[in-house]
């Protein structure tokens, strides 16, 4: 049952990651076209998406066990991108502001901006514990190969 939810939750985490992006994405050039602002101004806001398809990417592609068997993760990142699609979804949606029924707005782009470094913390923190949970891997081994040098060891003074 455990690898059925992980594999479900593996593959809907990038689902997710590309509809945040392009939600978000379609939010800040709508927000910049307003503002006559250029594209230039929008890449750092993508910057975390891009670090966070890589990992994903670099993972999937070295198949790093740490990373892609972990339940937790796999659920926490469908999670997070969830709630980016939807407070995505609701800045577009939203038909009961103001700013749509006298200028003719379709997108909230206040509602957008308060979540905004919520957001950017969220992914931020799936970054992080991508990259500590690479490494937690390598750590394990080095440990279960210790533990094993350890009980071969202790099974030769007996026999001695």
């Amino acid at each position: 049952m455990k690898r059925i939810f992980n594999g479900l939750f593996y593959g809907l985490k990038f689902l997710l990651l590309i509809a945040a992006f392009s939600l978000s994405l379609f939010i800040f050039l709508r927000m910049n076209m307003r503002l006559d602002k250029s594209f230039v101004s929008v890449l750092p806001q993508f910057i975390p998406f891009v670090i966070l398809l890589i990992l994903f990417i670099v993972n999937m592609l070295f198949k790093q066990e740490g990373v892609t068997k972990c339940l937790f993760y796999n659920l926490t990142c469908s999670l997070v991108l969830t709630t980016i699609v939807l407070v995505s979804l609701r800045a577009i949606m939203d038909t009961n502001m103001v700013l749509n029924g006298k200028y003719g707005y379709g997108i909230d782009f206040n509602f957008f901006d308060n979540f905004l470094a919520y957001i950017d913390m969220m992914v931020y923190g799936l970054i992080i514990s991508n990259i500590l949970f690479m490494f937690k891997e390598k750590d394990n081994i080095k440990d279960e190969k210790i533990e094993s040098d350890k009980s071969n060891k202790s099974k030769r003074f007996k026999k001695a």
